[in-house]
């Protein structure tokens, strides 16, 4: 009719015909096993043993361990050995002592250089100073007794500390005395980089004769 408002018929998508609805019959239900369900349950699920009941640990079907450097090359299993030996371990554990002179025998204290270097006396040479000062006569409780100097104007840092190690271990090996009486502070100049080790220990050497003699 004119004038008269047709509803429209509704929409039908294919592919949603004839589905049918899913029952309870064709849903199996889902079980969900309790925590302590498998308690007992055996992690191994091979063929039971005839023997009893099987040991705690590994189980015995698995393949062997092999060593730790079993695929390693035979260099690399003698570096293994040789780090890993009782004795090179008992070495790491019980170090030889250090030869190096202690460090509680260093000077440290600011006073004592200070008065060793104005108050003491000085005997030098081409290559070296030396100045000692009896321990007397500055009471600052200082358990040090030497000090090794090399100045920046000597050159470079590997040059002096390579120049006052050799001071230090010719003192420590030839120079040093068990009950030391007295501040010695040695001082390196540049024309000591230039020497041997055999002649840097006679110079330190003379110095120390000329420092512990009565004249001077």
């Amino acid at each position: 009719m004119p004038g008269s408002v047709c509803s429209p018929s509704p929409i039908r998508i294919p592919h949603e015909k004839n589905i049918p609805a899913l029952s309870k019959a064709s849903c199996p239900p889902i079980r969900f096993s309790g925590p302590h369900a498998h308690q007992e349950r055996s992690r191994y699920s091979g063929p039971p043993s005839c023997e009893g009941p099987r040991p705690l640990g590994r189980c015995p079907h698995r393949a062997q361990v092999h060593a730790p450097h079993s695929g390693l090359s035979s260099v690399a299993a003698a570096v293994y050995d040789r780090r890993f030996a009782p004795e090179h371990i008992a070495s790491i554990s019980d170090p030889t002592p250090s030869q190096a002179l202690p460090r509680a025998r260093i000077i440290r204290r600011r006073g004592v250089f200070d008065a060793t270097r104005l108050k003491g006396k000085r005997v030098s040479n081409r290559f070296m100073a030396l100045n000692h000062l009896p321990q007397e006569a500055v009471k600052s409780g200082e358990t040090g007794e030497v000090a090794f100097l090399t100045p920046k104007r000597l050159g470079a840092a590997n040059k002096r500390t390579q120049l006052r190690r050799r001071m230090r271990e010719i003192y420590r090996r030839h120079l040093a005395q068990p009950s030391e009486k007295m501040f010695l502070i040695w001082i390196a100049r540049p024309p000591a980089l230039e020497l041997p080790f055999e002649e840097l220990k006679k110079c330190m050497s003379a110095l120390r004769e000329r420092a512990i003699s009565p004249n001077t």
